[in-house]
């Protein structure tokens, strides 16, 4: 299992989407699974952190999902509705031979109980990530600017300081901010797979 963590908007889906496409041209079946897929289902906001804290995420589902999947036991894999709130299911077609965790905070969880074989830690400038963020969560999660812009200096910012920052020093490897760090990253990850498969 991979673990791919950072702050918000750091570029984490995309570089899962990246590594799983270099895998499967690798011949190693990937599967990506997102940790704001496990926010809690109708879950109340903490008063100073909002949706930015670990304990936003229904830890012993994603645990027993992971454990789970890592046996070929897993059959139905879980999304979260940001609109509604709500959490539904959609059908697991195939085995993986690599599992691609991506997320915010889901990674902090996993370190003592069901540690990755791989902790990668994106970096990317406040400026950047906020533009990011506005678009994004406009788009697809039905916010307005003001409220986005709220969010991420009342609770985003320091969500991070306190949950996220930490992993960088756990890291096995920091891929710092832009497109070419990205796709260089990507060569020395898929040789540690192949070797790790061939043992």
């Amino acid at each position: 299992m991979i673990c791919i963590c950072g702050p918000s908007a750091a570029g984490k889906t995309l570089f899962a989407g990246l590594l799983a496409s270099a895998l499967q041209n690798a011949d190693i079946k990937a599967i990506v699974i997102g940790c704001d897929d496990y926010y809690r289902e109708h879950w109340t906001p903490d008063p100073f952190f909002g949706f930015d804290t670990v304990e936003a995420i229904d830890s012993e589902s994603l645990i027993n999902d992971l454990r789970a999947l890592r046996s070929g036991e897993l059959k139905r894999l879980r999304r979260y509705d940001m609109g509604t709130r709500a959490v539904h299911w959609t059908r697991l077609e195939a085995e993986a031979d690599v599992v691609l965790l991506e997320g915010a905070f889901g990674p902090q969880l996993l370190l003592n109980s069901c540690p990755p074989d791989l902790l990668i830690y994106l970096e990317e400038s406040l400026a950047v990530r906020a533009l990011r963020r506005l678009r994004r969560d406009i788009r697809e999660r039905q916010r307005t600017v003001l409220s986005v812009l709220k969010q991420m200096f009342k609770q985003m910012i320091p969500g991070e300081r306190r949950f996220i920052q930490p992993l960088r020093e756990e890291a096995d490897v920091v891929v710092r901010h832009g497109a070419r760090d990205l796709s260089e990253a990507l060569e020395p990850i898929i040789s540690l797979c192949s070797s790790r498969r061939a043992q």
